[in-house]
Order: C-alpha cells, then structure tokens, then sequence
C-alpha cells in the first residue's frame, strides 16, 4: 500500500541519518506529531540496527491508553477495541493477541520504554517525515479524507487492507478497510451454500491473521464465516460466508466500510447475484415521437486514477471501457438525430458526482455507463443494470442487443443502485458486457472486432430505443 511504500522509504533515510550522527551525536532528532512537539525524558535511539522511539510519549499525543505492569515487565497499549502487549526484552509484541515481529526488542531506558519505530507506523498507522534540515521527524495520523484510487505500480502491493472482519452476533457482518478497496461480485454457491466475495489488490492488516474462521450458533441465517489472503500476485483477500438456506442478503458500501445485513429470501429487494430467471417482462415504455435531436450520454466507467478491474490479460478494465465509447462515438457522430456527450474521451477520471451533474446539466434523454465484470476464473457472461422503473424498457432493449454482439452468458436484466443510474433522472443502464477474470470473456473483450460489435449494437439499441430511424 502507498503508505507503507513511503513508509520504508523515509525508514532507509532515517537509518541513514543516524548511522552518520551514531548515538553520541550531539544533534538529537526532535519527533513531532501532527505538527505538536513531543517531549520525553529519552531521546529515540539506535539499539541493533534499528530506530526505537518512546512509546508512552507517542501513545498519549494519540489519545491511546497505556499501561506499564512492572510484576511482569510488559506495556500494554489500548485504542477501541485494538489491544497491544509489549514485553520487556521481546522482540515478539501481540496485537489482538496475534504475534508480530519487532525489528528490535522493546527496551527501558531511563524508566521510559521504547520500541521500533517501523513498529510504531504499522500499527498506529501514521505516515512520516523526514526533515533534514531541521533535524526533525514528524508523525502524521492517516488523513480520513477520501483519496482518488491509485493505479498499483507493484502487483504485490495492495491499495488496500481489511483492517477488521466483524459478525454482531445477529444478522449483520462489517468489512472494514483503508485505502482504496472494492469487492467483486459475489459468488452463490452450494453445497454447502455459502456467498464467496473477492477484493482484488487488497490485504490483511496486521492485526489481523492470515486466515481466520468463526464459528457461528445461534443465529437464523449464519452457520460459518471464514476469510483468508487468497492470493499474494496480485494480492487478493477471500470472504467466504455460509448461509442457511433461506438466506438472502443485501449489500451496502459506505467510506471505508462494507456492511452485509442478511434476511429471509422473501424480504430482499432484489438478489444481484443471480441471473434473472426468467427473465424480467416489459410492458414498453417508448419515448414520445420526436424529431428533435435527441442528447445521449455515453460514460466509459472509471478511467485515470481509476483503473477498475484488472483482467487476466493484464489490461485494465478502463481501456476496454473507453474503447467501446469511442467507437460507439465514430458511430453516433455520423447520426443527425443523435448528440453525443462523453463523460470522459481520455484516460482521465472524473468523479462518479461529476458524470451525474454532466448528464444532469445537459438535460440528457438518455445515459448508458460502460464497464467490465471481474469474479472467479469460472464467471462469464453479460449483464445490463437499471434502477428507476423509466430505465426499465432502455434496459431491455439495450441488453438484447449487448447478448447479440458478445455472444457470451446471458445473465439476465438486473435491478441495482449504481449512483450513475440511480441519481440520474433520465433512463439510464450500466452494462457489464463481460467478466475479465475469465479468460475466454476477457480475450473476446479486449478483441477489436469483438469491440466493434459491441460497439454497433450499442447504437442500434439506442436507435430502437429513440425510434430513430
């Protein structure tokens, strides 16, 4: 993850600063907090190779509790319901009792205890500075502001980690995470019947073990949750939760949260994993006869910063997505009924409130989003998804035409509230014309003829749609 990129990067700066001036050195570092100086009767040290700072004086300027037990030589540091045990002399802390190798051994100098601040920055989570003029290294708590995705320039290096997997004993489980972190579809499956949710370029936090599994009783819809680092190239983290049999769920996202809350099959709105069976019936709801030119917005999903999902091509999902819009655009240029806007032309990323205003101001008839699927390996096929009952019919219409061009899995008309065709007015369909994670979609995706298909039958679906001739 980015952090800890620049993490190790300031560490082999700082190392190097220490090994010039050595522990005798007349100039002492000063350690500064978010922007407060911190005073403690020991400066930090070098012991075996390693910086080692004083953690009661960082603990409180963090709010954190501390307690030092002089009968068994050991610190124990509290934040919420994370809890970390520091023995005296160990190089071997325990954080949520989970055993975690310290670069050095905590040590006492002076009454104060000190431990390594590698250690330090992973599990606090702060960022650092090294300032070399002044002599300083400032400590920054994580900035809770939310970040633009960030394209992995390492494939082992997640842009995310699950910090906690959390069950409240009745019908709810929460995912929590840092970073940039999404879930992929889930998986159905039985035998028994469990929901497999993947979250690809995504890690464990330390605290937490490689895998775990909890045993559920007592509970009406749950019988075992268990996660796991699936993959280390590229990182991915597998949640596998088994249900009972007449167990539905539904699946919301919040900044830094995922939250499944699970029910009787009879009270889900709509089930987002399974095709539609049999497929939805639509009585027609055809725009009035117009022989006005009709503005018609096509948004190529994700794009810049955002590279979506990563196929097993190695491509990314954006390329496709932007491919498809611009052919779609070569075509729709040539219609003198049709004006077509684009929310991005480039491998820019405007944000997902920006290509609602965009087709908003325009007083758009009509908004179709692009994207690309990512699952198991064993996944395929091609969905359209509507949320208002006026994207209804454009929906059917336009994923008729998506099956026709890919020749893929028909996985049916599905009803879910992606904001761009939720807070949007006019009807709006995002397609997912096929998962990269599977090998024989992915090379029909990223094949220009097989774009050019795509493409065509996009536009005709919205020529039907608009009666345009």
């Amino acid at each position: 993850m980015k952090r800890f990129v620049s993490m190790l990067l300031f560490m082999s700066l700082f190392f190097t600063m220490f090994a010039t001036v050595g522990q005798a050195a007349e100039v002492v570092p000063k350690l500064f907090l978010n922007g407060n100086l911190l005073t403690s009767a020991v400066n930090p040290q070098i012991i075996n190779n390693a910086t080692v700072v004083p953690v009661r004086t960082v603990s409180e300027g963090l709010g954190y509790q501390i307690v030092w037990d002089n009968t068994v030589k050991a610190a124990t540091v509290t934040h919420g319901s994370n809890v970390i045990k520091l023995k005296l002399n160990d190089n071997i802390a325990l954080v949520n009792d989970q055993k975690v190798q310290m670069d050095t051994a905590a040590s006492i100098i002076k009454g104060t205890t000190l431990v390594p601040l590698r250690f330090i920055g992973e599990q606090f989570g702060l960022d650092f500075e090294w300032k070399a003029t002044e002599k300083e290294v400032h400590m920054y708590e994580h900035s809770t502001e939310p970040t633009e995705p960030v394209i992995p320039t390492d494939p082992t290096v997640p842009t995310g980690l699950i910090t906690q997997v959390a069950y409240n004993g009745e019908s709810t489980l929460s995912v929590s995470y840092e970073g940039v972190s999404k879930a992929n579809k889930p998986l159905v499956l039985d035998s028994p019947k469990r929901i497999v949710f993947d979250f690809p370029n995504t890690g464990l936090n330390t605290f937490l073990s490689g895998q775990a599994v909890i045993d559920v009783t007592d509970s009406t819809y749950l019988q075992k949750i268990r996660y796991s680092l699936f993959s280390n190239s590229p990182p991915t983290v597998r949640l596998v939760i088994e249900i009972s049999e007449d167990t539905g769920y539904v699946l919301t996202e919040d900044l830094g949260k995922f939250q499944l809350t699970f029910m009787p099959l009879k009270d889900v709105p709509v089930d987002p994993t399974l095709p539609v069976d049999p497929p939805i019936v639509i009585d027609p709801q055809e725009p009035p006869a117009s022989n006005d030119v009709f503005d018609v917005v096509i948004d190529p999903g994700h794009g810049g910063s955002d590279p979506g999902a990563k196929s097993v091509l190695n491509r990314w999902e954006k390329e496709f997505n932007l491919s498809v819009a611009l052919k779609m655009k070569a075509l729709l240029d040539k219609e003198p009924k049709i004006k077509a806007h684009f929310t991005r032309t480039g491998d820019t990323y405007p944000s997902l409130d920006d290509r609602v205003k965009f087709a908003e101001n325009l007083k758009a008839d009509l908004f179709m989003s692009i994207h690309a699927n990512s699952g198991a390996a064993s996944a395929s096929g091609a969905e359209t998804y509507y949320y208002r009952e006026n994207s209804k019919a454009l929906a059917a219409v336009i994923h008729k035409r998506l099956i026709a061009a890919t020749k893929i899995k028909d996985r049916g008309v599905k009803k879910e509230a992606y904001k761009v065709i939720k807070q949007t007015t006019m009807p709006a369909v995002l397609i997912e014309a096929g998962f990269l994670s599977n090998s024989n979609d992915a090379k029909m995706l990223f094949d220009d003829a097989a774009q050019t298909r795509i493409a065509t039958e996009l536009v005709a679906g919205i020529k039907e749609y608009l009666k345009v001739k």
